[in-house]
């Protein structure tokens, strides 16, 4: 069993936490990345905090025939452009048989160095037909926690 002391361990406590919750079908037929709407906002306390962005739920599908949906988030500061971070699902397989249908559960930790609003969003796209990253009005939800230096 551990009998000292921890000295400097202030960091890595949640300083706030925003959600955001969509339950209805959101689908794309564009071949080119897209928003999907799913989006939250949060504005860090300090420069040196650093966000949890959390992205579950939903239910991938397709419609007027198979097709590979490809999910990543963005991210801008302030009024700024949409920039993108990182792939969430890439060529996620929707086809009849049973295949896919699958949530998406995502998680990633970003240090954005800034006090500025900062906000996350979800873009897709598929390579054809149209590609559902939620149907079925299943609820999709993204969290984002500021994480204390």
């Amino acid at each position: 069993a551990f009998t000292g002391t921890v000295s400097g361990a202030g960091g890595g406590k949640i300083g706030q936490v925003q959600s955001a919750s969509f339950a209805s079908n959101i689908s794309t037929s564009s071949t080119s990345f897209t928003t999907s709407g799913i989006t939250d906002t949060i504005t860090l306390s300090a420069t040196d905090s650093k966000v949890l962005i959390l992205v579950n739920g939903g239910r991938s599908s397709y419609g007027g025939g198979e097709c590979e949906g490809t999910n990543k988030l963005y991210y801008k500061v302030g009024s700024g452009s949409d920039s993108a971070i990182i792939d969430i699902k890439v060529g996620e397989n929707v086809q009849s048989g049973g295949y896919a249908k699958t949530p998406c559960s995502f998680n990633y930790l970003h240090s954005p160095s800034t006090t500025s609003l900062l906000t996350y969003t979800v873009y897709f796209k598929t390579n054809a037909n149209t590609y559902y990253l939620s149907s079925d009005s299943s609820p999709i939800n993204i969290t984002l926690m500021e994480v204390l230096a």
